[in-house]
């Protein structure tokens, strides 16, 4: 078997996008110089990645001086080799541009990761360490079947559990318990 050509994020870029029988975009990310195709999420990931949003929306709305964002799902080139899309992510209102490039340059501020079924360790692990070497100051991974978030950061990584708080030096005021995250209604 022929081993795969590796691309440059510019090679990435340049690619048309694909679409399945139903019209629908098939999502892909750039890691390591791979297209890594992404099957859609299931119910439970999405509804908890609905959820980290409906916490940080009102928080960043209501302290608009902090100059942050939160946006789901948005594609940013960190490397040469890498063009990531968490499931959300926070940066500074100061990195957009009103312009019609679909990538972000750079890592987000705060990339967080929604754990699918169809994840697997080295791959969640190799993108908190890009993200993490591309800029972000932390890599928030939430796994909806044991409801915790691992906070990663350049130095250490905490896990959170139960009524703990998610807090994040970057929201300085935000504080939310993990198990917000996984309401089902």
């Amino acid at each position: 078997m022929p081993a795969t050509a590796l691309l440059t994020s510019e090679q990435y870029l340049s690619l048309s996008e694909e679409f399945d029988q139903n019209g629908n975009r098939i999502k892909d990310e750039l890691i390591r110089g791979e297209v890594v195709k992404m099957p859609p999420s299931a119910e439970l990931p999405n509804i908890v990645r609905s959820n980290v949003l409906e916490a940080l929306m009102p928080f960043l709305l209501a302290n608009p001086g902090l100059g942050m964002k939160t946006l789901a799902e948005m594609a940013y080139v960190v490397t040469g080799q890498d063009a990531l899309v968490p499931d959300v992510s926070v940066l500074s209102i100061s990195r957009l541009r009103p312009r019609q490039e679909k990538y972000i340059n750079g890592a987000p501020e705060i990339a967080i990761e929604v754990v699918s079924p169809t994840d697997r360790a080295a791959k969640l692990k190799s993108k908190v360490d890009t993200y993490l070497r591309g800029g972000s100051r932390t890599v928030w991974v939430v796994y909806p079947k044991a409801r915790s978030v691992m906070v990663h950061s350049a130095d250490s990584v905490r896990e959170l559990k139960g009524d703990q708080p998610v807090e994040d030096a970057l929201l300085p005021g935000f504080s939310t318990p993990v198990s917000r995250f996984f309401h089902l209604t």
